[in-house]
């Protein structure tokens, strides 16, 4: 007897292939596809597999209407049925009706005669369980791929990858913005062509371009190797004099692991670059070394993938055997890094951080449990962190956490988080304890900190256990898949006592609208009590989006981030309406900062990457330097945070500014914003050097770096020089 729900799938299949067989026949799309193909030899493989997709659905109809009774009671479900089945059909027929890459779908594969191609995987999104991701992946590949691209020799890591030698070309009908200011955009007032603006297709290829392989060298560098920046790197302006310091970097390095390509670049090992400023005008002291975690060290000397990266998919060793009770994947230590004390340490919010040595970047402490003289708490550290300084006496405080997020040794026990404090000198040492119920798969990715509190926002992710066991357990998703969004489960804002003073009140919880937290910029206390917490909260987060995946469509809508403050009294009685969140601009924008000297205290300027466009549903990729001004954001809430922008083009992507504080600065935005771009048109690597308080005048200085192609990092800091 078959089970009541199975066979009301069979019939909503059934009425679904109807649909999409109908749909095929009198669709404009199959004569235009049909047409092209019969004039060009080159594209009979697409035309025979477009025909046998069309006969495919015709037999699998015919076989419907044999059964009577079948198709009888399939053609009598009720008008929801009959609009869940259309809502169906244009989820499936997502690139044939809305987007413009339809006929570039077809016209890609058709001349790619040596490419497998099934055009099914650009009808529907799903095909079964077996090659649904299969499918899904090389669907929207073809979308997004040029079909012939010249092929170039680049790189010195002696690692080959496809993402490393294609040549990006330029096919975009209009002309590219120009490079600067943009003042319409920041007062929202753009003109014509700027309010049209949105992602292309070239636009994805360039994007995706950046993530692959640096082009330094991933054998070990010694002090020997350490170099300047010439004189001829410096291509507009000049260096601040009163800029030294150095800038440390931290992101994944390698996107292709011996012949292995990643898709996600959350998974590539670890680089460590710094930029070393003393003055000059015109160099710079570089150097950099791949963080030599275990598997990074093993997979070098192997000259192979081997082990499984949290978003790889399937067995890295390539074994016919696949472990499904594999749960253990590479420390990359590729997320952040800090430097303390003359102490460096790779971040890695899955593992414990790696030690470096400051003079070479050489990794001298493997998965460390002890960091600046304190042992961890829990096996694993944050890697995000705050640095809180005085403003009268510069005296700064390094401030990290770790949290257990994974199943605890003992059933039915709190997790356990611990917050560390270390003053420059390490001469006071500071370790608080504190349980947090259910917080089990809560990732928690950042931390923010005030003169009282603590402050870590759980986010509504749970593990999938039926995603763990009908796909992780057969190579089909990665483990962070199995880590999803909840609808309807909130996320948490968690307030621990920091000082005596909050004490007397205990840790405080509050539930908020359902969003996902990757990164915030500062906490601050008003006289009252009130304390207002400024993240960058994403509408929705899917650990199954990757590199492929990526469409036009992609920024339209849906999950984007905007700068969003909440405001809360942990003082009142614990209530759910006692927490207020508004949104303070509606440009999209991650990795944010601020002047050091104002976290936890109540600020004005914050700086991040952020979209083009400035629109409550459209967005882009991160392609300028965005400054907020939020001083009239007052306790009324009333007005929205004023931006500065500087735009670097069409074909550039920006990583995270970081702020450097002017010696003896007297105002808040007293400083320079460093920020790495990658601009795909010239396939090069620059280093921006800005003045805070006028970014959108341009910048200061331009500097490329020696023709070496860096991807996208993660987070870096800086570290002013020692006096």
């Amino acid at each position: 007897m078959i089970p009541f729900f199975l066979a009301r799938a069979i019939k909503s299949f059934i009425v679904c292939t109807t649909y999409i067989s109908n749909f095929l026949k009198r669709t404009t799309l199959q004569q235009t596809f049909l047409k092209k193909c019969l004039t060009c030899k080159k594209r009979k493989i697409v035309r025979n597999t477009f025909n046998k997709t069309v006969k495919m659905f015709a037999s699998r109809t015919a076989r419907a209407h044999e059964n009577s009774s079948t198709a009888n009671n399939a053609r009598s479900l009720g008008s929801r049925r009959k609009t869940t089945t259309t809502a169906f059909i244009g989820r499936a027929m997502m690139f044939t009706t809305k987007s413009s890459l339809v006929e570039d779908d077809f016209l890609s594969l058709a001349t790619s005669p040596n490419k497998k191609v099934n055009a099914l995987s650009i009808v529907m999104k799903r095909k079964g369980v077996k090659t649904r991701r299969a499918m899904r992946n090389k669907s929207i590949e073809s979308a997004i791929s040029e079909p012939e691209l010249t092929q170039r020799v680049t790189g010195s890591t002696n690692v080959t990858n496809k993402r490393s030698t294609k040549e990006v070309k330029w096919s975009l009908n209009r002309a590219p913005f120009e490079e600067g200011g943009l003042s319409e955009i920041a007062s929202g007032q753009a003109n014509s062509g700027i309010k049209q603006w949105g992602p292309t297709n070239q636009t994805i290829k360039d994007w995706r371009s950046v993530y692959r392989n640096s082009s330094l060298s991933n054998k070990t560098q010694t002090k020997l190797d350490e170099r300047e920046i010439p004189e001829r790197c410096v291509v507009d302006g000049a260096i601040p004099k009163d800029l030294r310091g150095t800038l440390f970097r931290n992101g994944p390095g390698m996107l292709d692991i011996y012949g292995k390509e990643l898709n996600q670049f959350f998974d590539g090992d670890g680089l460590v670059h710094t930029y070393e400023f003393d003055g000059s005008e015109k160099k710079i002291k570089f150097k950099h070394n791949y963080v030599e975690t275990k598997g990074f060290y093993d997979e070098r000397a192997e000259q192979k993938m081997l082990y499984k990266g949290a978003f790889a998919v399937g067995n890295p060793k390539g074994d016919s055997f696949y472990n499904p009770f594999d749960f253990n994947v590479k420390n990359v230590a590729n997320t952040g890094i800090v430097e303390w004390n003359d102490k460096v340490y790779a971040l890695w919010e899955g593992g414990k951080p790696h030690e470096l040595r400051e003079d070479d970047l050489i990794t001298i402490g493997r998965e460390v449990d002890e960091v600046l003289g304190q042992e961890l708490r829990v096996p694993q550290m944050a890697a995000h962190y705050r640095v809180l300084e005085e403003e009268k006496t510069n005296e700064r405080t390094l401030i990290a956490f770790s949290i257990e997020s994974q199943p605890s040794a003992f059933p039915f026990t709190t997790n356990k988080a611990a917050f560390y404090e270390w003053n420059e000198d390490l001469s006071e040492k500071k370790r608080v304890d504190f349980d947090v119920p259910n917080a089990t798969f809560g990732f928690f990715h950042d931390m923010l900190v005030t003169e009282n509190w603590y402050c870590l926002f759980q986010n509504p992710t749970s593990l999938d256990f039926q995603k763990l066991m009908t796909e992780y357990m057969f190579a089909k998703c990665a483990l962070a898949e199995t880590i999803a969004m909840q609808k309807g489960k909130r996320p948490i804002l968690w307030m621990f006592p920091r000082s005596e003073k909050a004490k007397k009140i205990g840790t405080k919880s509050y539930e908020l609208e359902n969003q996902f937290f990757f990164h915030h910029i500062n906490a601050f206390e008003r006289e009252n009590g009130e304390v207002c917490l400024d993240s960058v909260p994403w509408k929705f987060m899917d650990f199954s989006m990757n590199l492929d995946m990526v469409t036009p469509a992609f920024w339209q809508d849906g999950s984007r981030t905007e700068y969003t403050r909440f405001t809360v009294n942990p003082y009142l009685e614990t209530d759910t309406n006692s927490i207020k969140q508004k949104s303070l601009s509606e440009r999209c924008c991650e990795f944010p900062c601020l002047n050091p000297k104002f976290a936890g205290k109540e600020h004005k300027y914050v700086y991040c990457g952020g979209s083009v466009v400035k629109d409550a549903r459209k967005w882009g990729p991160n392609q300028c330097l965005v400054k907020y001004d939020v001083s009239k954001c007052g306790p009324g809430g009333e007005e929205k945070a004023l931006d500065d922008v500087y735009y670097y083009g069409e074909r550039s992507f920006v990583q995270e500014p970081i702020f450097a504080s002017k010696p003896n600065g007297m105002d808040e935005d007293d400083g320079y914003l460093l920020q790495l771009v990658n601009d795909a048109g010239e396939d090069k690597t620059f280093l921006y050097i800005f003045d805070a308080k006028k970014i959108g005048q341009g910048y200061e200085c331009k500097i490329e770096l020696m023709d070496e192609h860096v991807p996208p990092g993660l987070h870096g800091f800086w570290s002013p020089q020692k006096i």
